[in-house]
């Protein structure tokens, strides 16, 4: 529907705009990869994103409670309600924390960016409307049902499941070098408790690589997580920034759970 169909009357806010780098390209977030912990929890189905982060001036509507639309290119695509509007769509959308990208965190934050990403990359428009309201859940709800807006109901985009398919799928070459070149620094930096045993993978001239969990320990200089010797999908890279590390090496890890210790197979 479009907004200007709407039998209510809202305030149009304003645009969004994304913030971009030097070169005047989408500057790509991947908070994900500063999270302290990790190696505790695994990324949700919208975590990995990419994200943006995004500019709107609502000080307009700084402690006013209400329902807000997003449209693109004046379609209504998502409706909401926020005691704050304001600091609904400052803390919440615009800008991703690294702990929402992970279970437990706010997947449609994480949603709602990706798919704003998605239109502006696509050299659409995506703006900001809202209307106080003291009945803003009815109201909500109301739209919701009058408008369909698709953002309410489904993933509006495909997601990127890792920052290696981040690199391939965006862009042309010399672009996605640098997104995955991002992606690696940020990782190193943030895992950098695990960095002697990507040192140590490094250096190693071999294509299988046998390891206990005591002399992973010793490489480390500190313990294991407890979930290491629980889950063997802490080996696993998919949705842990810690085993995204030996991935980028090359390496493939094969815990054995029961006698402590894991196979790294090299795998490129």
């Amino acid at each position: 529907m479009d907004i200007s169909d709407l039998t209510q009357k809202f305030e149009f806010v304003d645009t969004v705009t994304v913030e971009r780098n030097e070169a005047g390209q989408i500057d790509l977030k991947m908070p994900q990869q500063r999270y302290e912990k990790s190696d505790e929890t695994s990324v949700h189905q919208y975590g990995w994103g990419p994200f943006c982060k995004f500019h709107v001036d609502t000080s307009s509507f700084q402690e006013r409670s209400g329902v807000y639309i997003f449209t693109a290119n004046h379609q209504i695509v998502y409706v909401g309600e926020a005691v704050d509007i304001h600091s609904r769509i400052q803390y919440g959308y615009s800008n991703i924390s690294p702990k929402n990208c992970f279970e437990g965190g706010q997947q449609t934050n994480c949603r709602i960016n990706n798919a704003i990403l998605e239109v502006i990359r696509n050299e659409g428009q995506v703006a900001l409307w809202a209307m106080e309201a003291e009945d803003r859940k009815q109201r909500e709800a109301a739209l919701i049902e009058e408008c369909d807006p698709s953002w309410n109901f489904e993933s509006p985009t495909t997601v990127t499941d890792s920052p290696q398919q981040i690199a391939q799928a965006d862009g042309p070459a010399k672009d996605r070098e640098s997104i995955f070149n991002e992606s690696t620094n940020q990782h190193q930096l943030t895992s950098s408790k695990y960095a002697p045993l990507y040192d140590h993978l490094k250096k190693a001239d071999v294509n299988t690589l046998h390891l206990s969990f005591e002399e992973i320990e010793e490489i480390l200089g500190v313990p294991l997580p407890a979930s290491a010797r629980k889950y063997a999908v802490w080996w696993n890279p998919t949705g842990h920034a810690h085993a995204e590390g030996w991935a980028e090496l090359g390496w493939a890890a094969e815990p054995d759970l029961d006698s402590e210790t894991v196979t790294f197979n090299k795998v490129h």
